[in-house]
């Protein structure tokens, strides 16, 4: 079974926490020197997010959009959750394509900071996210 049945399930809990970033003083400190545009492409279920981060700010959107991303990622929901709960690693996670990276390798590696202040939300925000959906 997966971890998200539906993609309103993956928006919650993944798309909840790139939402929640903004409100973290560790996240919003490494959102202050990013510009850039992620891809996540999500299969099982089939759904996407495009983050813009720029300026200290960051917006999100759900689906499928024209904007044109400095990064894709693209991945299974389950790995997406692993990945957030600090549970894979993403090198080897990309090594063995159960992350398909696309686009400049240093700006991939700009995300990292940003990523491993945001693990550290995710294990508490995806208990709340799935008590609320269920």
């Amino acid at each position: 079974m997966s971890v998200f049945e539906t993609p309103d399930q993956l928006y919650g809990c993944i798309g909840g926490l790139l939402n929640r970033m903004g409100a973290d003083p560790v996240v919003l400190a490494e959102l202050q020197s990013l510009k850039l545009k992620v891809k996540f492409t999500f299969h099982d279920p089939e759904s996407s997010i495009f983050l813009t981060v720029e300026d200290g700010t960051h917006s999100i959107h759900y689906g499928e959009t024209c904007q044109k991303p400095d990064i894709e990622l693209a991945m299974s929901g389950d790995v997406a959750h692993y990945f957030w709960m600090g549970e894979i690693n993403v090198m080897q996670a990309i090594t063995k394509q159960q992350i398909v990276a696309s686009g400049s390798l240093g700006k991939i590696m700009k995300l990292v900071p940003l990523i491993k202040a945001s693990i550290k939300l995710y294990p508490q925000h995806y208990e709340q996210s799935i008590s609320s959906i269920s």
